[in-house]
């Protein structure tokens, strides 16, 4: 059995990283076992060491954990019968080139349908990061919510998906605080929300963006 010994930064006991599993921040870690603390906050030689030296098998429990941003959904479906193991699986496998939510996925693969989701997504407590340097504005989409809406909220819409059954909105924001308002509002109400948190200058630029396009309809 493949073993690698690492000493707990935190509590100083000596565990098996192989054995443990990976904590659900942004950028995964181990968890030790006997603390229950993972190593997120450290210091990066500590955190670039320990990637460095550890075996195959780590970076690719790792490397899925980061392609499958919402285990959690997908664990709450197994649970409630909405989908098989091998749906999950071949979902999982999909996402790791197609770069989408897994939940998208799985109405894509009809095994789930856009009420389904919504459902299950509104039980989820966790919000996800996203990258937005590579994100161009879609003016069509800020124009459809209406580019004053998008201000007022402080969001920056991502993408819109068209389904059989429904469309689901992809957008994201600073704070968590201010996804309740979003959801209770009229213009989005039709829609399944993915909410995410952009980093402060990643946001910036697009809202500054949005803001010259809300001053534009004014003229």
């Amino acid at each position: 059995m493949e073993e690698y010994l690492v000493e707990c930064w935190n509590c100083a006991a000596t565990y098996n990283a192989v054995d443990t599993v990976l904590c659900n921040h942004f950028e995964p870690t181990t968890v030790c076992p006997f603390c229950l603390k993972c190593f997120c906050g450290v210091k990066d030689d500590f955190r670039n060491r320990f990637w460095r030296e550890c075996p195959q098998c780590l970076h690719e429990r790792r490397k899925l954990l980061l392609s499958h941003r919402n285990s959690r959904l997908g664990e709450m479906l197994l649970r409630a019968g909405k989908i098989t193991p091998d749906a999950l699986s071949e979902a999982v496998e999909k996402q790791a080139f197609m770069r989408k939510p897994l939940g998208e996925i799985l109405v894509m693969m009809d095994a789930l349908t856009v009420e389904e989701l919504s459902l299950f997504l509104a039980d989820q407590k966790v919000v996800e990061r996203i990258d937005l340097s590579s994100l161009k504005l879609d003016h069509h989409l800020v124009k459809r919510l209406g580019a004053a809406y998008c201000v007022v909220h402080h969001m920056i819409p991502i993408e819109l998906y068209r389904f059989a059954d429904g469309e689901i909105l992809r957008f994201a924001v600073q704070s968590v605080d201010q996804i309740p308002a979003i959801k209770r509002s009229r213009v989005v109400r039709d829609f399944v929300l993915i909410p995410y948190l952009a980093l402060p200058e990643e946001f910036k630029p697009f809202f500054q963006e949005i803001v010259a396009l809300a001053h534009e309809n004014k003229k």
